[in-house]
């Protein structure tokens, strides 16, 4: 693919480094696809315009640019390849994805992802907790990181590598689409599944993924389909 392997960039610190990728993107254009990871982020942005906090030197704050058309479900196969990319290090516990795109490990939140389109890219801002020993008090009982699971620290670059690898193979194996297979093995890690889900509007059971990427949720008015917005799940977060 046009895209891999992709060309890499090391930052001391950043502002963000989707917005790193983005104004290459618009600025000057990229001739192929760009992975970028910093030290240090100081704006760095979740989903539903939230901050994400990292620390520095202990958190992995990397984008990825590809070009692809965009697809609906393209965010759900984007945690399918941070899934794999984390799973080596947590084979024996409980590792799931939170739908949209969450990465949790033992029902706390590990890993966040957040897609953005720019002319023909998508960007895709990554957050993983790798050497954080400590949270702040607002999100300290719903987040982890790889040292606090494993009790040793690990080298964030090798991650950052490892993560590459595996949207390369996880692009390779689908293609720029969210296609049956990748569904089905989605839907056999999402946590939110069979459990009670919470929305501004609705609360349901949530029975399935549609092809669309949305989540489907079981009501008293019927099947619903879930397609962005803040979702919370009993007994997660």
């Amino acid at each position: 693919m046009i895209n891999f392997p992709l060309d890499t960039v090391y930052l001391e610190s950043v502002d963000s480094t989707n917005s790193y990728l983005k104004r290459i993107i618009k600025e000057s254009g990229l001739a192929r696809g760009m992975s970028v990871m910093t030290k240090t982020q100081t704006s760095g942005r979740g989903r539903l315009g939230r901050s994400w906090l990292s620390s520095e030197g202990d958190t992995l704050c990397m984008s990825i640019a590809v070009k692809a058309p965009y697809f609906e479900g393209f965010t759900l196969l984007a945690a399918l390849a941070v899934y794999d990319a984390l799973m080596p290090f947590c084979s024996d516990k409980n590792l799931q994805i939170k739908w949209p795109n969450d990465i949790i490990c033992n029902s706390k939140k590990l890993s966040g992802i957040l897609c953005e389109r720019v002319n023909e890219y998508t960007v895709i801002g990554i957050g993983i907790n790798v050497n954080d020993k400590a949270f702040a008090s607002e999100i300290s009982h719903k987040a982890t990181s790889l040292f606090l699971l494993n009790k040793e620290k690990f080298d964030i670059k090798e991650i950052f590598k490892g993560v590459n690898k595996s949207f390369e193979d996880t692009f390779s194996r689908y293609g720029f689409s969210f296609a049956k297979d990748a569904k089905a093995k989605y839907e056999s890690l999402c946590a939110n599944l069979g459990k009670e889900v919470f929305t501004q509007n609705l609360n349901g059971v949530a029975v399935g993924i549609g092809e669309d990427g949305s989540l489907l949720l079981k009501t008293d008015g019927g099947i619903i389909p879930v397609s962005s917005g803040e979702v919370a799940v009993h007994n997660i977060y």
